[in-house]
C-alpha cells in the first residue's frame, strides 16, 4: 500500500518537530493486528533503551500501518513492518485516548545494534539525536496538531 503524509516525512527534523517520541527501543512482541476503517494496524510492545524526545519511559505501545490479517498481508511501501527483537530509532505520536502512539514514518526506522546505541557509538543514534536538537514542527500543518 501507499501512504499519504501531510508534511515530508524524509525530513527528520520535521519528523522530530512532529512526534512527540523519539526513542531507541527494541521491539519485544507484536500485540495484535487490528482493523481501523478497513485498513489493518499493528500493536507493538517496545522496551526503551534510550529517549531523545519525551519524557523518559521504560516501554511503549506503538501502532504502525500494516500488519497480517488472515493469509494477507500489508506494509506501507517502503517501510517493512518492525520485527519482534529488534533495535530501532523509533519517532512516534501520541493517540488521544487510546493509550498507543503511531509511528511517524516515511523512512525506513533505521535498526542499530543495541550494544552500541547503549555506549554511544551508533551513527543513526547520533543522527537522529542531531534531528532533535535542530527539530522545526512541519510548516505544512497548523500547530494545533
Amino acid at each position: 500500500m501507499h501512504a499519504s503524509y501531510a508534511f515530508d516525512v524524509t525530513d527528520e527534523t520535521k519528523v522530530a518537530g512532529f512526534a512527540d517520541y523519539v526513542v531507541v527501543a527494541t521491539v519485544d512482541r507484536v500485540i495484535e493486528v487490528q482493523e481501523r476503517d478497513g485498513t489493518p494496524y499493528t500493536v507493538f510492545d517496545v522496551s526503551v533503551d534510550k529517549t531523545l524526545k519525551g519524557q523518559p519511559v521504560k516501554t511503549l505501545r506503538l501502532v504502525q500501518l500494516g500488519g497480517t490479517l488472515g493469509k494477507d498481508t500489508w506494509q506501507v511501501e517502503g517501510e517493512p513492518l518492525l520485527r519482534p527483537g529488534t533495535t530501532y530509532v523509533l519517532a512516534a505520536k501520541t493517540e488521544q485516548g487510546r493509550g498507543t502512539h503511531q509511528l511517524v514514518g516515511g523512512a525506513d526506522f533505521p535498526v542499530v545494534d543495541r550494544a552500541a546505541a547503549h555506549a554511544g557509538g551508533s551513527d543513526a543514534v547520533a543522527q537522529w539525536q542531531d534531528s532533535v536538537a535542530h527539530q522545526r514542527w512541519p510548516e505544512e500543518l497548523p500547530k494545533s496538531s
